[in-house]
């Protein structure tokens, strides 16, 4: 899909959309490990009645206030109207939402049908996009959203923790586990708490297990390219294809492997919130997992000896191709360098030194504020006949699966004129195309890729699959992991005429650093997401369907 295809005609809306020189200067506190941002390990059951009285819990002040914060900003932004830009539902619908969720939310609030969901909704670049839009857009989405959580919890101070399983809390945190509902309550007291998770980790019967946490950070340390040769290698992954299934090595672990062990198949028949790409925002845990992943690219990007990689052209740098609501009603929208350079957005995390050189801060190429150009036909919407207004039909709602209606058609007889939505300056995007890099990128040779085609389990399983390479009698060499955290979507999204999904995954120097001419075999091997002690949840593993493997050399 082209990912530009769905914008719209912003005079026609009348919208202001802004670009903005810098980020504006907040008060806010460092974004702080969840654990001390919360103290939660200081809320004890101590004598075991189910109670933790005011003796027990040991939690300071300050710790108290700050998730009081927390708890006020969501349950606030959960109590707008849907079609709020600065609700809850709103917000979480930016990443995804069903078709089922916004004809719901419809009944309730009609001013849904009014909401450019082409514009703002289903946005997370899940769906095709390159992979290494991943990083940059969830830092813009968690930037804009903590914002208005900060307002909607009138506290300044306010910033977004993180869920450090990286470090020391592979358990799920306790202030998202509680429901905290009383005899009668309907809605739940606690607003962080979300149905329809992984029980047994809920619980604390079970933890995250080491290799979807403190190895896969290590492994990211290890990486010192920010840029892979192909979509799947690189800390943040690479441009050089648009399948869905390929991702970078950030997302794939921990990113992925965290989403499906929350949110993997519950009981037998269907997933929670977080497994899916269309109702994972909706589960209060993500952002403060995002607020860990973006973390991590912080800490990376601070490390001495990284590197640009294979950068994209200055093109991708320059693009804007996403639009965030401000707290002031405004909608932002700004070059993907702007949100990749994290100093740009005065963001703090409180392990990671806010003067340190970062990578990021030095872009491969002098951008200033050029806006490349793009022309599209303006149809990404419905006028009402009655009053003017641009609408939205209900469904189909998914961008990529809805069917492009007929501009025009053609006649033998008179010419048919369109005329085109013109953003940006087509003399600024030639310069692009010959502007030199202020560093070095490394040349692309030859790249060795396995692919592998399979039919999605009906519902995400709740383990993780490596895939290794054996070649003759040498060795197991892992080479990737099928990532399966919305799965089922992208196969919706596949250009495949099946329901299959394709993942790729470089094996170049696997492949060349082996001399054994015997067989070749490909080994798909399932492991836990969670630590095999206390009392584990039981793996499911969702039935999926082999279709084909090949290796192909491009």
């Amino acid at each position: 899909m082209n990912r530009y295809a769905l914008l719209l005609s912003f005079a026609l809306f009348g919208f202001a959309v802004h670009a903005q020189d810098g980020a504006p200067q907040s008060h806010s506190e460092p974004r702080m490990d969840l654990r001390k941002f919360a103290e939660y390990n200081l809320f004890v059951d101590g004598n075991g009645d189910g109670v933790v009285d005011d003796t027990e819990d040991k939690r300071s002040p300050e710790a108290k206030r700050r998730l009081a914060s927390l708890r006020k900003g969501v349950r606030v932004m959960k109590s707008r109207k849907p079609s709020d830009p600065k609700s809850w539902f709103f917000q979480s619908a930016i990443h995804g939402v069903t078709d089922q969720a916004i004809i719901e939310a419809a009944e309730r609030d009609p001013d849904i049908a009014n909401v450019q969901r082409e514009m703002f909704w289903n946005r997370c670049p899940h769906n095709g996009e390159p992979s290494a839009d991943f990083l940059v857009w969830h830092r813009a989405y968690l930037y804009y959203f903590e914002r208005i959580l900060r307002e909607a919890a009138d506290d300044p101070t306010l910033s977004v923790p993180y869920w450090n399983y990286t470090g020391e809390d592979l358990s799920f945190p306790l202030a998202f586990a509680r429901r905290e509902a009383a005899q009668g309550d309907i809605i739940p007291r606690n607003p962080l708490w979300a149905s329809d998770r992984e029980a047994a980790f809920v619980v604390g019967r079970t933890g995250l297990t080491a290799k979807v946490t403190t190895e896969a950070f290590d492994n990211l340390m290890a990486e010192t390219q920010l840029f892979g040769p192909s979509e799947d290698t690189g800390f943040a992954g690479g441009v050089y294809d648009d399948t869905p299934g390929t991702m970078g090595m950030i997302e794939r672990r921990p990113h992925n492997d965290i989403h499906v062990a929350i949110g993997g198949v519950i009981g037998d028949d269907f997933n929670g919130l977080m497994a899916e790409v269309r109702t994972a925002a909706f589960d209060p845990i993500f952002w403060v997992h995002h607020s860990n992943i973006d973390r991590i690219f912080a800490i990376w990007d601070a490390t001495p000896g990284k590197t640009w990689g294979y950068f994209p052209d200055a093109s991708w740098f320059a693009e804007r191709p996403w639009y965030f609501h401000d707290t002031d009603g405004s909608i932002k929208n700004e070059q993907r360098m702007f949100y990749l350079n994290g100093k740009n957005l005065n963001v703090a995390y409180d392990d990671v030194d806010v003067s340190a050189s970062t990578l990021t801060e030095a872009p491969p190429f002098d951008l200033k504020q050029t806006n490349v150009m793009l022309a599209t036909l303006p149809k990404n919407f419905q006028l009402n006949e009655a009053t003017g207004n641009p609408t939205s039909s209900l469904e189909p709602l998914c961008d990529c699966c809805r069917e492009k209606g007929v501009e025009a058609t053609l006649s033998a007889d008179t010419a048919t004129e369109f005329e085109l939505n013109i953003v940006g300056s087509a003399s600024e995007s030639q310069k692009l195309m010959g502007l030199a890099a202020t560093v070095e990128r490394p040349k692309r040779g030859p790249q060795t890729m396995l692919e592998i085609t399979f039919i999605p389990p009906k519902y995400a399983p709740n383990v993780g699959y490596e895939v290794f390479l054996k070649i003759g009698q040498s060795k197991e060499i892992s080479v990737g992991s099928l990532s399966l955290f919305g799965v089922k979507h992208h196969a919706e999204h596949s250009e495949q005429d099946s329901n299959t999904v394709t993942q790729r995954m470089n094996i170049t120097k696997a492949i060349n650093d082996v001399t054994d001419d015997g067989g070749l075999k490909v080994v798909i091997k399932p492991y836990s997401l969670f630590s095999e002690s206390g009392d584990p949840a039981a793996r499911r593993g969702g039935d999926i369907g082999v279709t084909n493997i090949a290796i192909k050399v491009e």
